[in-house]
C-alpha cells in the first residue's frame, strides 16, 4: 500500500488483519504495517491459543505502537465510513446533540425539535405522514446521501409541501454533514452550496381593527375561568413579545406600576416559559427563544391595564407569575391555546394565532414609521438594537436603554375601536 493512502493513527484495512494457524497450534498475524498518530511508520504484531486471542493480542499491540512519539492516545473523533447507514449518522448526531445540551450549549427544547424531526414519534397521537429524516434517508449510505445535488434535491421536495419542515432538515444535515467533515469523510462538506431552503410566510398576519374588537369582545362571552387571558393577549399586543416571554413574565420584570404617575411602564424581557414534550411540567426558562434579553416600554393604555390588573391579583410577591392559571399554576403553552381555541371557535377569527398579536405590533410600527428597524427593536431583534430607544434608569439605580414605541402603540388600544379597556372581574 502505498504511504501516502496510509493516515496517521488509522487502522489497517481488514484484509491485512487475517492470523493464520501455525503448526505449533498457534495464531498469529505477524507485523502488519501502519502509521502512528506521530506520523512515524511502525509494525504490529499479535498471537494467541485462538483466532480470537491473537486479534485481542494484536489489537492491544496496535493500540500501544499507534501511540509511539505522541501524546495523542486515542482519535478524536468517531469513525465512519461511506457505506454506512444514515441511520448510524442520526443516532450518533442525536447523542451529540445530548452532550451538547449537559454542556449549556444548546436548550433541551432545541435537542428535542432535533430529535423530533429525525426519528419517528411513538404514541396513539404521532402523525403517520410526517416526514422525518430517519425515515427519509435512514436506509440510505452516506455515500449515496452525502452529493449536494441529492441534498438539494431532497429539500426542494420537502419545502414543496412543508417549508417549515424542509428548514429545519437543512440545519440538522448542515450539522450532520459537519460531524462527517471533520470525520474525514469529505474535504467539504456537501452541504456547503446548497442553498438553504425559504421558510414560507406560516401563519404570519396582522388582525385589522375590527378583528381586534371582536376578538376581545369574545373573551369574557367565553371564557369565564380563564381571567389571565384578556390581560395576557393584551400584553402581547401592546409589545410585541413573544407568546412565551409573556407567560413568563414575573412582577419584578414590570417597573413602575406601583407609582401611579408613571404613564408608561418598563418591561424587562429575558425570560421565556417551556413545556417539554412528555416531560412534566412547564417551566420558565431565563433565556428568550433568540437574542439577547431587552427592556420595552409599555403604552399608557396597557400600563393601566396592567396595574388593574395587578390590583386584582394583589400578589403576594413580586416574583410571582404576571398570568397564573386558575387553578394558580403557570400558565403553560398548551394551557393557552386551549383558551385561545375557546375563543376563536366557529367564528371568522379561527386562523388566529397568539403570535399574530406579534406580527400586529410589528406591521403597525413599521407602517406608522416607515422604518422597519423601529419594528425590529420592538420584537427584540439584534438588527433593531440602536433604535427606538430611551434612558430608563432601574430600581438598581443602573442606566438602562429601553425600547420607547410607546406613542405608536397608543393606536392599538382597544378602547380606539370601541372595546372597554379595564376588564370586570369578580374575582382572580
Amino acid at each position: 500500500m502505498p504511504q501516502i493512502r496510509m493516515e496517521p493513527g488509522a487502522r489497517p484495512s481488514k484484509d491485512k488483519l487475517s492470523p493464520t494457524k501455525g503448526s505449533d497450534g498457534i495464531w498469529r498475524l505477524d507485523r502488519v504495517r501502519h502509521r502512528a498518530f506521530s506520523g512515524r511508520y511502525v509494525r504490529s504484531s499479535g498471537s494467541g491459543a485462538t483466532r480470537k486471542e491473537c486479534l485481542e493480542d494484536w489489537e492491544a499491540n496496535f493500540e500501544a505502537n499507534r501511540r509511539k512519539g505522541s501524546v495523542r492516545t486515542k482519535p478524536r473523533r468517531r469513525q465512519f465510513e461511506l457505506t454506512d447507514k444514515m441511520s448510524v449518522v442520526f443516532a450518533y448526531y442525536a447523542e451529540h446533540e445530548r452532550r451538547r445540551v449537559v454542556a449549556g450549549k444548546i436548550t433541551q427544547q432545541t435537542c428535542d425539535s432535533y430529535l423530533r424531526a429525525i426519528f419517528k414519534a411513538d404514541g396513539p397521537r404521532a402523525d403517520p405522514n410526517a416526514i422525518k429524516l430517519d425515515e427519509e434517508l435512514g436506509d440510505l449510505t452516506i455515500g449515496e446521501v452525502g452529493k449536494p445535488a441529492f441534498l438539494a434535491d431532497y429539500l426542494d421536495d420537502v419545502a414543496e409541501c412543508y417549508p417549515g419542515v424542509a428548514v429545519t432538515h437543512y440545519v440538522i444535515l448542515r450539522g450532520v454533514f459537519q460531524i462527517l467533515t471533520l470525520a474525514g469523510l469529505f474535504d467539504y462538506s456537501p452541504m456547503t452550496p446548497v442553498p438553504k431552503p425559504p421558510a414560507g410566510k406560516g401563519n404570519q398576519r396582522a388582525l385589522t381593527a375590527n378583528e381586534r374588537a371582536e376578538f376581545f369582545d369574545l373573551i369574557p362571552k367565553r371564557l369565564k375561568r380563564a381571567k389571565y387571558f384578556r390581560p395576557l393577549c393584551l400584553t402581547l399586543l401592546g409589545t410585541g413579545i413573544r407568546p412565551g416571554e409573556g407567560f413568563g413574565l414575573i412582577w419584578r420584570d414590570i417597573e413602575g406600576l406601583d407609582d401611579e404617575t408613571v404613564e408608561n411602564a418598563v418591561i424587562h424581557v429575558y425570560a421565556t416559559v417551556i413545556k417539554p414534550k412528555g416531560r412534566g411540567k412547564a417551566f420558565r426558562q431565563l433565556r428568550r427563544k433568540r437574542g439577547p434579553g431587552y427592556y420595552v416600554t409599555a403604552p399608557k393604555w396597557l400600563t393601566d391595564e396592567l396595574r388593574a390588573w395587578k390590583r386584582v391579583t394583589e400578589p403576594k410577591s413580586d416574583d410571582l407569575p404576571v398570568f397564573l392559571s386558575s387553578n394558580g399554576n403557570m400558565v403553560a403553552p398548551g394551557t393557552a391555546e386551549s383558551a385561545l381555541s375557546a375563543v376563536r371557535a366557529d367564528t371568522s377569527l379561527e386562523w388566529v394565532t397568539l403570535g399574530n398579536f406579534r406580527d400586529t405590533v410589528a406591521t403597525h410600527i413599521t407602517g406608522k414609521t416607515a422604518d422597519p428597524a423601529r419594528a425590529s427593536a420592538q420584537l427584540g431583534h439584534s438588527e433593531g438594537s440602536s433604535v427606538a430607544k430611551r434612558h430608563y434608569i432601574d430600581p438598581d439605580g443602573y442606566i438602562r436603554q429601553a425600547v420607547d414605541n410607546a406613542d405608536v402603540l397608543e393606536d392599538l388600544a382597544p378602547a380606539k375601536v370601541g372595546t372597554k379597556l379595564e376588564f370586570s372581574l369578580v374575582s382572580a
